[in-house]
């Protein structure tokens, strides 16, 4: 855990002792029409879920039985994207239930997860999302939007891979076929079973993200290139920007489970190695960060933040440690690797006892190998 993590979490270690026993009240925009019976039934339910610790995985009694059958995690939005779940956070957060709108046999509830900051004068917005709700043996009960947002998407199956995407794609079955040559021939290397996995794609992030049930996210509209994230573990990979060719993510679904305390320099950095980042490959962000590092020697490269927005140390520098690793004892040497835990000082033991440099000393260490490799 790093010194900015710990903080954050120190800070409201007494919100997390107490969160269980606090709570979740629910405001409902005036616009709302909570005197429609229907909505009304809605509304009482998704606050009635909203404090059976969500985050936690369980039967629940609020959610329809299919996708709790289907998923582990069955709440799709609130177990992708927030680390560990967007329910861990919303303790400390309000929420205001801003529509209930009916799409065919369901409905769909937008709310809004938001704190008051500067003497409660503005409004910091968390996120925006959406949660379906639909009947389940005469009563109403919880699903994913995901299903409904993307009823009218194409589903193409190549080998293992279901490729789901907007009906305006025109479908390019040549990068399909690559992509799933791509994860045969990395479950042959690292000897696991090939599983299935579904796998979502738009032209744009915040096209996907709102597929998934993400209204709005902080870094909506932030031009960054292809970007995706990944539910490992059920086997769920998000990508916008991209096509069907998008190997980073997949990457993470067939190793990362293998590692549950996999340190997020090795996960980012061997998905780098192999499939590169943001549509560039590793070489190429080695040379753009190196080219900012070599004029600002007061930086120091592990935790710098990176020249692009998205793509941190954890990328570049964990492809670099991981492209070393590899030249010098192959895959037996990368899986050592992934054997360390998630905190700073694991990665500081990786280094020392892999490439045997002190972590006084990785600073410059790893310097001098951003220069070596970027020419």
């Amino acid at each position: 855990m790093d010194m900015k993590t710990l903080i954050f979490v120190l800070l409201l270690w007494p919100c997390l002792l107490n969160a269980q026993s606090i709570h979740v009240r629910v405001s409902i925009s005036p616009v709302v029409d909570t005197a429609d019976h229907d909505i009304a039934s809605v509304i009482t339910l998704w606050e009635s879920y909203l404090n059976s610790n969500p985050d936690s995985v369980y039967a629940n009694p609020y959610w329809v039985e299919t996708e709790q059958h289907q998923y582990n995690p069955f709440d799709l939005v609130g177990h992708t994207y927030y680390n560990p779940s967007l329910y861990s956070y919303i303790h400390w957060w309000r929420a205001e239930i801003l529509s209930v709108s009916p799409i065919d046999s369901v409905f769909v509830i937008r709310t809004m997860f938001y704190s008051l900051v500067r003497n409660d004068s503005s409004v910091n917005v968390a996120c925006i999302i959406q949660t379906a709700a639909r009947r389940e043996n005469g009563l109403f009960k919880l699903c994913n939007a995901l299903m409904v947002n993307t009823r009218y998407w194409h589903r193409e199956q190549v080998g293992n891979i279901k490729f789901v995407f907007p009906p305006e794609h025109l479908f390019n079955r040549a990068f399909a076929e690559r992509m799933y040559a791509f994860v045969d021939s990395l479950a042959r290397v690292w000897q696991v079973k090939l599983v299935p996995i579904e796998y979502y794609f738009a032209d744009d992030f915040g096209r996907v993200a709102k597929a998934l049930g993400f209204d709005y996210l902080p870094s909506e509209g932030n031009v960054s290139g292809p970007r995706g994230f990944t539910d490992t573990k059920n086997r769920i990979i998000y990508s916008g920007g991209s096509n069907e060719w998008y190997p980073h993510e997949f990457v993470h679904i067939l190793v990362n489970p293998l590692y549950p305390n996999i340190n997020p320099y090795f996960a980012e950095g061997y998905a780098t190695l192999l499939g590169g980042s943001r549509g560039q490959d590793l070489l190429w962000h080695i040379r753009r960060n190196y080219e900012y590092l070599k004029d600002h020697l007061e930086v120091d490269v592990v935790s710098f933040k990176g020249v692009d927005a998205y793509v941190d140390s954890h990328y570049f520098i964990g492809g670099l440690l991981c492209k070393m690793a590899e030249e010098k004892g192959g895959l037996p040497l990368i899986q050592k690797l992934m054997t360390y835990g998630r905190d700073d000082e694991d990665l500081y033991r990786a280094i020392q006892d892999t490439f045997g440099v002190r972590k006084a000393d990785v600073n410059i260490f790893l310097r001098a190998k951003l220069a070596q490799y970027a020419q």
